[in-house]
C-alpha cells in the first residue's frame, strides 16, 4: 500500500483518497519472475521465543464438550491459546491461519496486550508478509503444548491434577482439528490461507488435505507430507535423552523435580538438527570458548560446545519435556498418505483434493526436513493435477531454522504468494476502497468543491508539484460519481500535457462545477 502522508486538515478524507487511489494503480505481482540471490554468509542470529517471559496477553478458546483423538483418545474438554493481529472485515474472508513449531506459542508477533517480540515478528505487521493493512492473522499454541493449550501439564478437571502419563496419545491431524474447530468458534468457515513451518509447515498440508473447501491457499516452509526415518531418528534420540533421565517418572513429574538434566541434552540435540555444519564452521570453527587459554580435562573448551550449552539451558523450566514428548511422536507418525484402488498407501491419493494454489518452500542446508520432502510435497501436487505450485529452494546456512532467521529470503516469496491472483488479495483491496470512495462521497457531498479539489490533489501527489492527468480524473470521477455527467467530465479533463500542477487542477473549478447533474454544486 502507498505511503501516506496526512495533511494538518481533511487528514481522514486524504489518507481515504490515496487508499482508493492504491485499487486505480493496482496490479499483479509478477508470476515466474527469475530466483533471487539468496543469503548464504552466517550471522549470529537465533530465533526469538520469550518463552520464559510474559505470556499474557492471549486468548482462550474453551471447549466443554470431550475432544477425540483419531486413535481413540479423548480429553473431556479443549482449550486452545491463540494470539491475533489485524481486523477481521465483515465477510470473514481475510483470515490467515499460522501455524506454529513444535515449542513455539501463539505469541508471533508484539501486540499491546503482550509488547515482547515475537518468534515471527518480522513476518507480521502493517506491509510485511503477513499484511495486516489486509489481513486478520490468527496463531494458536498446538494441542499438546504447554503454553495455555491442552497439553500433558493441564489439569485434568476430573481428577484435579496434571494430565502427564495419562494425556491421550494424539495426532498431527488432531492438532488441525482443533485449530479448525477455533475457527468455528470464531465464525469463520474459509481461512484466505494456512501458512506455516516445521511441525506448521505439515499442519498447513494437512489441513488443505483434511479441508480443501476451508482453506483458499497454503505456505509450507521445510516441513513434509510423511515423515522419513532421518528426522525420526533425531526425534527418538531426544525423547530418550529426557525419559532417561531418573525424574522423568513416566511422565508423572508435576509434584517432583523436573527432567532437566534430560531436557537439556534433548535440546541439544535438537539444535543439532535445527542449524547446518555450515553456518557453524562460519561462526565457530575451532575456535575456543571464551575464557578458555587452554586444552584440559572434558569440560567445555570449543565455542561450539558453549553454544549448545547455552541452548540446552535455555529450555530448562522453558519448556515442559511432556510436550517435547507427545508433540513429537505426533510428528513422527505423520503421513497424508491414503490407501488408493489398489489397497496400497499413496501420497497422490491423500492430496487429490489439494487443488489451490501452494508455496513449497525448502532449505538446501535443512537437515531436519530434507529438501528432497518439500519437493515430493510440490512434485505430487503437479500430479494429481494441481495447477498453482510454486517451489521454492533456498541455499541459506541457518538450514532448518532458516524460516525463522532469514525473513529477508523467505518473506517476499511467502508476501507475493499471500497476495497475488488468483485467489489473491484483489477483492480485500477492493473491500477497502470501496469503504474509501462511500466515505469520500458522503464527505465531498458536505464540503467545499474547492477544499475536495486540493484534497484529492495533494492525497495523489505526495509532495511533488504535479500529478498524472488521467489520475486526477479517475480520482473526480470517483468521488463525484452520483453527481456529474461523466461524458462532460472527460471533455473537461482534455489537454495537451499528461501532468498538471494545482493551479491548473483548480482553474478546472468551474468547469467540473458544470458538469453537475445536480442544480448547485457548492
Amino acid at each position: 500500500m502507498m505511503r501516506i502522508r496526512p495533511l494538518c486538515r481533511h487528514g481522514v478524507k486524504v489518507m481515504a483518497l490515496a487508499r482508493a487511489d492504491a485499487l486505480l494503480r493496482f496490479r499483479q505481482p509478477r508470476v515466474g519472475a527469475a530466483l533471487r540471490k539468496f543469503a548464504s554468509k552466517a550471522e549470529d542470529k537465533e530465533p526469538e521465543y520469550h518463552t520464559g517471559g510474559n505470556l499474557e496477553g492471549y486468548h482462550l478458546f474453551h471447549r466443554p464438550e470431550p475432544f477425540k483423538m483419531r486413535q481413540g483418545g479423548e480429553l473431556p474438554e479443549l482449550n486452545i491459546a491463540y494470539e491475533t493481529w489485524g481486523h477481521l472485515n465483515a465477510k470473514k474472508d481475510n483470515v490467515i491461519l499460522l501455524q506454529c513449531g513444535m515449542s513455539a506459542p501463539a505469541h508471533a508477533c508484539s501486540h499491546e496486550r503482550n509488547p515482547k517480540p515475537g518468534w515471527w515478528e518480522e513476518y507480521i505487521g502493517p506491509g510485511r508478509p503477513l499484511d495486516t493493512n489486509l489481513f486478520f492473522v490468527i496463531c494458536s499454541n498446538n494441542l499438546g503444548g504447554c503454553y495455555g493449550s491442552s497439553g500433558p501439564s493441564t489439569i485434568d478437571r476430573r481428577s484435579g491434577t496434571a494430565f502427564g502419563s495419562s494425556f491421550p496419545r494424539f495426532e498431527v491431524h488432531d492438532q488441525v482439528a482443533a485449530q479448525f474447530l477455533l475457527l468455528d468458534h470464531l465464525g469463520i468457515d474459509k481461512v484466505h490461507a494456512c501458512v506455516g513451518a516445521s511441525l506448521g509447515g505439515m499442519q498447513s498440508v494437512c489441513a488443505a488435505a483434511m479441508y480443501p473447501d476451508r482453506v483458499g491457499k497454503f505456505v509450507s516452509i521445510s516441513a513434509c507430507a510423511k515423515s522419513f526415518p532421518g528426522s525420526m531418528a533425531f526425534r527418538h534420540a531426544q525423547r530418550q535423552a529426557v525419559m532417561s533421565d531418573p525424574n522423568w517418572n513416566n511422565g508423572d513429574y508435576y509434584d517432583g523435580p523436573l527432567p532437566a538434566d534430560g531436557l537439556r541434552l534433548a535440546r541439544q540435540i535438537g539444535t543439532i538438527t535445527y542449524r547446518s555444519g555450515k553456518e557453524w564452521q562460519q561462526r565457530f570453527g575451532q575456535s575456543l570458548a571464551k575464557g578458555v587459554e587452554g586444552k584440559a580435562g572434558l569440560l567445555n573448551e570449543f565455542m561450539i560446545e558453549s553454544y549448545l550449552s547455552h541452548q540446552g539451558e535455555k529450555w530448562v523450566n522453558n519448556y515442559d519435556p511432556n510436550s517435547m514428548l507427545w508433540i513429537s511422536k505426533a510428528m513422527d507418525g505423520f503421513s497424508l498418505e491414503k490407501p488408493n484402488k489398489d489397497g496400497k498407501m499413496s501420497l497422490e491419493e491423500g492430496l487429490k483434493d489439494v487443488m489451490m494454489p501452494a508455496l513449497i518452500i525448502g532449505v538446501q542446508h535443512d537437515v531436519l526436513f530434507p529438501v528432497w520432502q518439500q519437493k515430493q510435497i510440490a512434485d505430487t501436487l503437479r500430479t494429481v493435477g494441481n495447477p498453482g505450485v510454486v517451489y521454492y529452494e533456498l541455499d541459506c546456512v541457518y538450514g532448518h531454522d532458516s524460516f525463522l532467521l532469514d525473513a529477508v529470503s523467505i518473506g517476499p516469496a511467502v508476501k507475493g504468494h499471500l497476495e497475488q491472483e488468483p485467489s489473491g488479495a484483489r477483492h480485500i483491496w477492493e473491500d477497502l476502497a470501496s469503504s474509501a470512495v462511500g466515505f469520500l462521497q458522503a464527505s465531498a457531498g458536505r464540503g467545499n468543491t474547492a477544499d475536495n479539489m486540493r484534497d484529492m490533489f495533494r492525497a495523489l501527489a505526495q509532495g511533488a508539484e504535479e500529478v498524472e492527468r488521467e489520475r486526477l480524473k479517475s480520482v473526480v470521477k470517483l468521488v463525484w460519481a452520483d453527481r456529474c455527467n461523466l461524458v462532460a467530465l472527460d471533455q473537461a479533463f482534455v489537454g495537451q500535457q499528461s501532468l498538471m500542477g494545482l493551479n491548473e487542477f483548480m482553474a478546472m473549478r468551474q468547469a467540473l462545477e458544470a458538469c453537475s447533474t445536480e442544480t448547485y454544486l457548492p
